[in-house]
């Protein structure tokens, strides 16, 4: 499972730091009189600008945004001289002022915070936000509409860390709505995040509860979807002759390797109704068809998984 757990940090880590710098690593405080600096250019695709902010000892700290959202257009950068642009969010609005070269911009930024907001966060138990929190809330793009939404659903109240993970990841009202319509909850906050990482929309949440895995926790999708296991895949297996796997069974199956093609090779040379967990052994010491044919060319004509595995490592 450490491959599962690997999967899901790095996906919740890539998409936070994305937004937040190296905020965990920072030895000064960042406060209102820290300088802010940015580099605004259009993305790959030229559909919206990419905006790189560096605040105090903060810096990396990326992000992708709308073009509306800045009150610009996309030509706004092809004509060289002075550029302004506001990002104006609930929990606060960052100003910017400075110049374009090239089609890029640079120059500095103010961010005000949003006292309303700060005082919401607070009136719901979340705590008040410091100058640099609150940034990282408008950045990230954290609304009211998201902290009502988690105290619908019945999910603890979020710290704002968990708040800024959430909403860089892009977690909305709609998104927890449409699990719940699906009968899915994650377990806690941090289930929720990975959830939003791994993008387990409602679809594939009510696809992988019908395919015949038994009972699904929360927890087992996340594990699923970090390793890639589809309702394609669970079908393939079905259709090689390996049914009623759980989700652990898949998950482990998945993790080593083992494919529709694997199970039908090694069932063709007589080994048609091995259960899960022997494939898994087999496949993860990389035992092949080949093995099982240079078992019988030595004598062995019906090895079991235990003299495979065996032999496979002795380099029989």
């Amino acid at each position: 499972m450490n491959r599962t757990i690997a999967v899901i940090a790095s996906l919740a880590l890539f998409a936070t730091t994305a937004i937040a710098g190296d905020r965990a690593r920072d030895r000064d405080p960042v406060t209102a009189s820290s300088p802010i600096s940015f580099r605004l250019q259009l993305e790959a695709s030229g559909s919206r600008f990419e905006i790189k902010l560096s605040m105090g000892s903060r810096s990396n700290m990326n992000t992708q945004i709308k073009a509306e959202q800045l009150g610009l257009d996309t030509g706004a950068l092809k004509a060289d001289g002075p550029l302004r642009f506001a990002l104006a969010r609930e929990p606060g609005q960052l100003d910017c002022a400075g110049s374009t070269e090239s089609r890029v911009a640079t120059g500095k930024c103010s961010f005000t915070p949003d006292d309303g907001f700060s005082r919401y966060l607070a009136s719901r138990g979340i705590g008040t936000p410091s100058f640099e929190q609150s940034f990282d809330l408008a950045l990230t793009g954290a609304n009211k509409a998201l902290v009502d939404a988690l105290a619908d659903a019945k999910y603890p109240k979020p710290t704002i860390d968990q708040l800024v993970a959430l909403s860089a990841l892009g977690t909305t009202p709609t998104y927890i709505a449409d699990l719940a319509r699906q009968g899915i909850r994650p377990d806690d906050l941090e289930d929720l995040i990975a959830f939003t990482a791994l993008k387990i929309d409602a679809n594939y949440a009510g696809e992988m509860l019908r395919a015949g895995l038994g009972e699904l926790r929360p927890h087992d999708l996340i594990q699923l979807k970090a390793l890639d296991v589809s309702p394609d895949f669970l079908a393939g297996m079905k259709q090689a002759g390996l049914g009623k796997l759980s989700a652990d069974d898949a998950v482990q199956l998945k993790a080593v390797g083992v494919t529709p093609a694997y199970v039908r090779e090694i069932a063709t040379l007589g080994y048609p109704n091995l259960p899960a967990n022997k494939l898994v052994e087999l496949r993860a010491v990389g035992v092949t068809g080949e093995d099982i044919r240079r078992a019988r060319k030595i004598g062995i004509e019906n090895p079991s998984a235990e003299q495979l595995v065996q032999l496979h490592v002795l380099g029989h």
